[in-house]
């Protein structure tokens, strides 16, 4: 699929998340999102938490990993996203949450009446959002 003047639309639907030096799977990241508050005469700039959503397995890692700020540890990482043009192709864009940690872990909601995957979701703060861009490919 492409859009007028040949360049590709990309997909939310193929991507991957690294923490620290780790690769996870997610089903779902909210989105990255980073204002601007004009107060009176002052700007601050602030960036609203990302939600990563996965299915729930016996893995305690993102778990343990909010246990650890909530104990009192400073146990802050990178976090960085990857879109990919195709399922395991090359990446299209990246973003590094810097200096994020989880400030809420959920499990799943328990119903004996649905069949649901069970999920966790981790909720990310973090200091900073870079955008690596890429080299724009020349066309002829």
């Amino acid at each position: 699929m492409t859009r007028h003047g040949g360049e590709p639309l990309l997909r939310t639907s193929y991507f991957r998340v690294v923490i620290g030096e780790r690769e996870l799977g997610f089903a779902e990241i909210t989105p990255l999102t980073s204002r601007t508050q004009l107060d009176t005469d002052e700007r601050r700039h602030e960036y609203d938490t990302v939600v990563l959503r996965r299915a729930l397995t016996r893995s305690t890692e993102l778990y343990d990993w909010r246990r650890r700020i909530a104990d009192g540890a400073d146990d802050r990482r990178s976090v960085r996203i990857e879109q990919l043009e195709t399922p395991g192709g090359p990446t299209a864009n990246s973003w590094t949450l810097v200096d994020a940690w989880p400030c809420r872990w959920s499990g799943p909601p328990f119903d004996a009446q649905s069949s649901a995957i069970a999920v966790e979701e981790l909720e990310l703060a973090f200091a900073d959002l870079v955008w690596h861009g890429q080299t724009h490919r020349q066309g002829g």
